[in-house]
């Protein structure tokens, strides 16, 4: 099993909105968490064109509790409410979960973004943008868009630690900064994609040339709702064949 060996504190943390029904159901960055002392507070992008996109889509313009008209300080415990406490007894099999070892120095605040904050009773998640860290560092990553590939994969190929390739793919008719995931083993078609608030990041560490290896996690959910992750390690001039691999496919 992978682990997160290198801990990266965040300055801001994504949140995200996604439609809970519908053919458009991509992941809308409506809000920014700013790491704010031992705190933090909620800013609403208000004028982006995700979070008007989403209000188009259903989103009704807030996080619960927190009204749209005004951005909020002082909003980390209610944020937090996302995640179990790290008093319960069955802590350590929620940080064994997100690969982050037990004891490790990890801020709440983090914690949100490693974790994703995922609730099934609301269409909120948390992501870690990754835009100050310096390698070498780990994450584990949610492929977006994977229940719309899973029937192109022989059924029982996939298992824990076989390789995923990370590529631009400038003709995505949606992005052209998409970054595809592809699991040479069983496929050289797309098995989903980089999700959008990591895009900028990838798109930067495979242009400057890091070593970027990725390895499958796990997959869970279910048939109409699967869930893939992939295990993420960033690496400064790595020897690792699949970083050159990425990069060889960047540059083309």
């Amino acid at each position: 099993m992978s682990q997160i060996e290198h801990i990266v504190e965040p300055d801001r943390l994504l949140l995200y909105w996604q439609a809970p029904e519908g053919e458009d159901r991509t992941h809308r960055i409506v809000a920014e968490l700013h790491r704010h002392g031992d705190d933090a507070d909620l800013v609403y992008l208000r004028d982006s064109e995700d979070y008007l996109t989403a209000k188009a889509r259903g989103f009704k313009g807030e996080y619960p509790g927190f009204p749209a008209e005004k951005d909020h300080t002082g909003v980390l415990a209610s944020f937090m409410r996302r995640l179990p406490p790290r008093q319960r007894g069955d802590f350590d099999k929620f940080l064994e979960a997100i690969r982050i070892p037990s004891g490790a120095a990890v801020s709440d605040f983090a914690l949100l973004g490693y974790s994703l904050a995922r609730l099934p009773s609301d269409d909120f998640s948390i992501i870690h943008p990754f835009d100050q860290a310096t390698p070498p560092f780990e994450f584990l990553l949610l492929v977006a868009g994977f229940r719309y590939y899973q029937d192109t994969i022989p059924a029982g190929s996939l298992h824990s630690g076989m390789a995923a390739r990370f590529v631009s793919d400038p003709s995505n008719p949606h992005d052209p900064h998409a970054v595809k995931i592809i699991l040479p083993e069983v496929s050289d078609e797309a098995v989903g994609y980089v999700c959008r608030g990591l895009l900028p990041q990838f798109q930067k560490w495979m242009a400057s040339g890091l070593g970027v290896k990725g390895t499958v996690d796990r997959m869970n959910g279910t048939h109409e709702h699967p869930l893939l992750y992939v295990f993420v390690a960033v690496r400064e001039g790595a020897p690792v064949s699949l970083g050159d691999e990425v990069r060889a496919e960047a540059s083309r």
